[in-house]
């Protein structure tokens, strides 16, 4: 069984093309600050796109990301994690 990814599928995921359920696949590093995003194409959470963490002693970069329902919960998400956005 091959486990590489296809490099097609890649290059749709970096340009942001590839199309499921509506949305547009894309790394969370080329969503904008305070956009709306889903964690899975079919997820009922959306969540907002925060601000960037630097690495530091603490950590590994990070962007942090709100729940748009409860704004007392935050996730921090690695720049390379595929989200789903809107497709306009």
């Amino acid at each position: 069984m091959n486990t590489k990814p296809l490099p097609n599928l890649l290059l749709h995921i970096y340009e942001g093309n590839l199309l499921e359920n509506g949305m547009k696949v894309i790394e969370l590093k080329k969503v904008k600050e305070g956009e709306y995003f889903k964690r899975k194409s079919d997820a009922k959470k959306e969540y907002i796109r925060g601000h960037y963490n630097r690495k530091d002693s603490f950590g590994a970069a990070s962007f942090t990301c709100t729940d748009s329902e409860d704004i007392g919960r935050c996730i921090e998400l690695k720049p390379s994690t595929i989200v789903y956005v809107e497709a306009y």
